[in-house]
């Protein structure tokens, strides 16, 4: 019997939740299928659990201009040499770098590029963005499929993109709610201990524009007027701390927004709050969001592309309008996106911070329909679970 191959490529497995994807997929994938977790520099950070042989494309990456792009067109080389040593054996690339590579070579081996953001959203504007925009809707195609994680980024793949409906599979992310129950049940730090027997929001994601925590950091100032015990908690590391920091202290809620930064286990906070909130701008189909709901915890997320809704909606279509004053029927409440501008504390709060605010308010102060919700999620996350969704990607294989 000949064993099935597949290559795995992305750049790191370190914070992130296309990482955790790759680290998921490596996991639960059939034993009797071989992989290799294709890596960019040898000084790689590893953060997440992994099955199979790493395979490191350099030693290092560069700062230096000059340095990139021989670095660049090196990897090109080594990832042309790994497909044509065996021309059959699927490479799928997740991320843009590396799908730009996995995307160049696609002729010397089977190629798969997994899309997980809502790319005309994530890209759009800049040179930077440019040159992404091109290289999707001119390399993509060259692949054999391309994998997204929402309906809603097949539709602007199609729309914004030009591709092919035939080249687009949707796969949604997967989650081992066997495992995710474990990790939940571990123990806090004693030093964290007395944060949990308050009420806690939790949110979870890198501190960059895309999630947009200042916009949760303002709604929860006005959430401390009607529940005066509410805590925050911020898990995640990125560029914006400073300034998330600064605001926080600005609005004088450093004693209530904790920032514990990147969590291995993040289910045992999960676990211990009452409220998870995403205020994200854009996704692709947000781990933290379906991570949290697995681990019972009441969903608020924004109307974001892409993921929310399908999410917690799934009935209502993803190119239609909808109303945010009723979440009767969805499996988590929906609010719409905020505006993205970065406030100062001095700032009157929007309108859209404030339906955040109402919401975890609501959720804070009524048991019954905090409970209700927490049933709810449980119940939906169901759907992906790993052992329904590995299946599909055996299949492509």
């Amino acid at each position: 019997m000949i064993m099935k191959k597949v290559n795995l490529f992305i750049g790191t497995l370190s914070n992130g939740g296309a990482e955790r994807v790759v680290s998921n997929i490596s996991l639960n994938l059939n034993k009797d299928i071989a992989r290799k977790i294709i890596l960019f520099g040898s000084k790689s950070k590893i953060e997440y659990p992994y099955d199979g042989e790493l395979l490191y494309l350099d030693k290092n990456s560069q700062n230096n201009i000059i340095l990139k792009l021989q670095n660049l067109f090196n990897r090109i080389i080594k990832i042309k040499e790994i497909k044509k040593e065996n021309p059959n054996i699927v490479t799928i690339s997740f991320l843009e770098y590396p799908n730009l590579l996995n995307s160049l070579t696609s002729k010397y081996g089977r190629t798969i590029v997994s899309v997980r953001n809502h790319m005309s959203t994530k890209h759009a504007k800049g040179l930077k963005a440019l040159l992404w925009n091109l290289t999707i809707r001119y390399l993509y195609p060259r692949a054999e499929f391309i994998i997204v994680v929402s309906e809603e980024i097949k539709r602007d793949l199609i729309y914004r993109y030009k591709i092919p409906v035939e080249k687009i599979k949707i796969i949604y992310n997967s989650y081992n709610l066997k495992d995710i129950e474990n990790m939940a049940m571990m123990t806090l730090l004693d030093s964290e201990v007395d944060l949990f027997k308050y009420p806690v929001i939790i949110t979870a994601g890198r501190l960059n524009k895309q999630k947009g925590h200042w916009h949760l950091i303002r709604a929860f100032k006005e959430v401390k007027n009607s529940v005066k015990e509410a805590k925050l908690v911020i898990l995640g590391e990125g560029e914006l701390k400073g300034y998330l920091e600064k605001l926080t202290d600005e609005l004088n809620l450093i004693s209530d927004v904790k920032f514990l930064g990147f969590k291995k286990n993040p289910y045992k906070y999960f676990l211990n709050s009452k409220i998870f909130v995403l205020s994200s701008f854009y996704e692709g189909f947000p781990n933290v969001l379906a991570e949290a709901m697995a681990c019972n915890l009441p969903v608020i997320a924004t109307d974001c592309p892409s993921g929310p809704r399908e999410i917690l909606a799934p009935n209502e279509g993803v190119n239609i309008a909808i109303s945010y004053e009723t979440n009767t029927y969805r499996f988590g409440f929906l609010i719409p996106i905020c505006d993205g501008k970065m406030y100062n504390a001095s700032d009157p709060l929007t309108e859209e911070e404030l339906k955040m605010a109402n919401s975890i308010i609501t959720l804070l102060k009524n048991d019954s329909i905090r409970k209700e919700y927490s049933k709810r999620s449980r119940e939906r996350i169901q759907r992906f679970n790993v052992d329904n969704i590995i299946r599909e990607w055996e299949n492509l294989l």
